[in-house]
C-alpha cells in the first residue's frame, strides 16, 4: 500500500511539473521564437531584393537593349515574384553556416542550438529533471555572448565545446534511448539521469563563472575603491 502510494504520489508530482510549465522554459521558447522570426526576415528581405534585382534588370534591358512589350511586362512580373517567393524555402546564408556540418560552430551558436534542442525534448525528460533541465537552459543562454569571447584555443573554450556539443545532449539521447519502462517515474534510471543532469547544470555554473572571472574581478575592484574612497565622506556627512 505506501509503495502504491509513492508511486502515485510520484507520478502526480511528475505530471505537475511537466504540464505546469516554468519561467526558463517560457523565456527559451521565446528565444527560439525571436531567432526563427530574425531568420524569416532574413529570408524575406532576401526575397524582396530578388524581386527589385530582376524588375531593375528588366527595366535596364528595356531601357538599353530593347523595349519590353506589356504583354511580356504581364508575363515577367508575376514569374519574378513567384521566384522570389521560392527563395523564402532556402536558408539564410548566417542558417547555411550554422548548420554547415564540415566546419564546428562557434560556441555562442553552439549553445543556442543544444539550448533549442533540449527545450524540444523538455517533455520526454522525467519530471525531477526539469529544474535542473530548466537551469541549463538558462545557464545557455547566459553563456552565449561570453563563449564568443573565449579563445578557441584555450582550455574553457575546450571544455565548453565538450560539455556543451558533446557531453550532455549524448546524456540525453542515451537516456532517451531506453525503453519505456526503464524511464518510468520513480525508476532507477530516470533517477541517475536527474543527478547528472544536476551535475551538467552546475558545471555550466561554473563555467559561466569562469567565463565572467575578469568582469567580476573588474567589479570587486571597483566596488573596494568606491567603499575605500567614498565611505568615510558617507559617514561624515
Amino acid at each position: 500500500m505506501g509503495f502504491e502510494l509513492e508511486r502515485v504520489l510520484y507520478e502526480t508530482e511528475d505530471f505537475l511539473r511537466r504540464n505546469l510549465g516554468s519561467r526558463a522554459q517560457r523565456e527559451a521558447k521565446k528565444r527560439k521564437a525571436q531567432r526563427a522570426f530574425e531568420e524569416a526576415m532574413r529570408r524575406l528581405r532576401r526575397a524582396g531584393l530578388v524581386f527589385v534585382g530582376i524588375v531593375a534588370a528588366l527595366i535596364v534591358y528595356s531601357l538599353a537593349v530593347a523595349p519590353i512589350g506589356f504583354l511580356t511586362w504581364i508575363v515577367a512580373l508575376p514569374t519574378a515574384l513567384l521566384f522570389a517567393l521560392l527563395t523564402m524555402f532556402w536558408p539564410s546564408r548566417r542558417r547555411r553556416e550554422t548548420n554547415d556540418v564540415r566546419r564546428p560552430p562557434d560556441l555562442g551558436t553552439l549553445a543556442a542550438r543544444v539550448e533549442e534542442g533540449l527545450l524540444d525534448r523538455r517533455a520526454e525528460l522525467p519530471g525531477r529533471a526539469l529544474p535542473a533541465a530548466d537551469a541549463i537552459l538558462s545557464r545557455l543562454n547566459e553563456l552565449q555572448p561570453h563563449l564568443d569571447r573565449l579563445d578557441p584555443a584555450s582550455l574553457p573554450a575546450g571544455d565548453a565545446r565538450r560539455l556543451i556539443g558533446e557531453h550532455m545532449p549524448r546524456l540525453v539521447d542515451t537516456y532517451l534511448e531506453l525503453p519505456p519502462s526503464s524511464r518510468a517515474p520513480g525508476s532507477e534510471a530516470s533517477q541517475r539521469f536527474t543527478e547528472s543532469l544536476g551535475i551538467v547544470a552546475d558545471e555550466l555554473g561554473n563555467l559561466l563563472d569562469t567565463c565572467c572571472r575578469d568582469k567580476q574581478m573588474r567589479f570587486d575592484t571597483q566596488n573596494r575603491f568606491i567603499e575605500t574612497r567614498y565611505r568615510e565622506d558617507f559617514k561624515d556627512g
